[in-house]
């Protein structure tokens, strides 16, 4: 049975990411500081460790001796890192290298990095972007700025070792089990108050273009990045997708009927952004299955069951 190491068990895609490797059948410890906001699968392992705690990362991976690292833990908000930039690098750009470090230090033959596509880039001139633009990429957010430079100093931390390195840089995930009392995660955050009746903002005019890509697509990649050859590529849709279609569409799943609010625009959000997903294509054969369409009806549907 192999064994998987999963950062970030607790949070979002990290929990989806663990249920699936427990159902391929992996042995499977999760890595997080914070609890489980939902039920853990049965037989996984959970360890409480703040990956910015170099020498109580380096215990769990010497302990563990994963044959995979998943390393998907992440302060992942644009608006909280420009608020708070030390905690966004100290976790985002040290935490990764601590993890690094202890990965090779304990054998680990691969490691899977959780970057990002939609922040990494800044505003870019030509969409939809490739893995080749991110080469001169200006990041125009603190969180976008640590993402680079984790996968910067992952590239020179890793060169000359036998750990080697997969790069996911995803655009904005969605799906069941999103946190919506976060700052990021629009879908959630919409759908949520929309089944509640509450009121839904829209930070700009809702123009605002990203690349919508269903969790369950997201873990599809992530498990072929652990066992396909080694690469760095974007994981997206290639089809942006307006904030305004977003709250439309969430509003005629949900019934709601009430006008958003709109505010002004948060530091650091950019305009418009979407990925060419070619590069997983040809290295992973990997392409996305669910459709916008769907992954937002399933996503309302598991907010419907909990919130009734």
């Amino acid at each position: 049975m192999p064994t998987a190491l999963v950062t970030g068990s607790s949070g979002f895609l990290g929990w989806h990411l663990s249920s699936r490797l427990v159902r391929d059948g992996y042995d499977v410890v999760g890595l997080d500081f914070h609890e489980p906001r939902n039920p853990l699968p049965d037989g996984m392992r959970d360890l409480r460790v703040d990956v910015r705690d170099r020498e109580a990362v380096r215990r769990a991976v010497s302990e563990v001796r994963p044959d995979a690292l998943f390393h998907a833990a992440a302060q992942a908000s644009v608006s909280i890192s420009m608020r708070e930039p030390v905690v966004d690098i100290e976790t985002n750009v040290l935490g990764t290298v601590h993890l690094a470090q202890a990965a090779i230090d304990a054998g680990v033959p691969r490691m899977v990095f959780v970057s990002t596509g939609g922040a990494l880039l800044g505003e870019p001139e030509v969409v939809p972007v490739t893995e080749a633009m991110a080469k001169g990429a200006i990041p125009e957010s603190v969180y976008g700025a640590s993402k680079l430079a984790a996968e910067r100093y992952l590239a020179l931390v890793t060169a000359g070792t036998d750990l080697q390195l997969s790069v996911l840089r995803p655009g904005n995930i969605y799906g069941p089990a999103q946190d919506p009392h976060g700052e990021a995660g629009v879908v959630a955050i919409f759908t949520q108050r929309m089944l509640r009746g509450e009121p839904v903002t829209i930070f700009g005019t809702g123009s605002q273009q990203r690349d919508y890509v269903y969790v369950r697509d997201v873990v599809e990649a992530a498990v072929l990045a652990s066992t396909e050859p080694a690469s760095t590529c974007l994981v997206a849709t290639g089809v942006g997708t307006s904030t305004q279609q977003i709250c439309d569409a969430l509003a005629q799943l949900t019934g709601y009927e009430r006008p958003p609010v709109y505010a002004d625009e948060r530091p650091g959000d950019i305009q418009r952004i979407y990925l060419d997903n070619s590069h997983a294509r040809e290295v992973w054969g990997w392409q996305p299955q669910v459709s916008l369409e769907e992954g937002l009806a399933e996503t309302v549907e598991w907010f419907r069951e909990r919130t009734s």
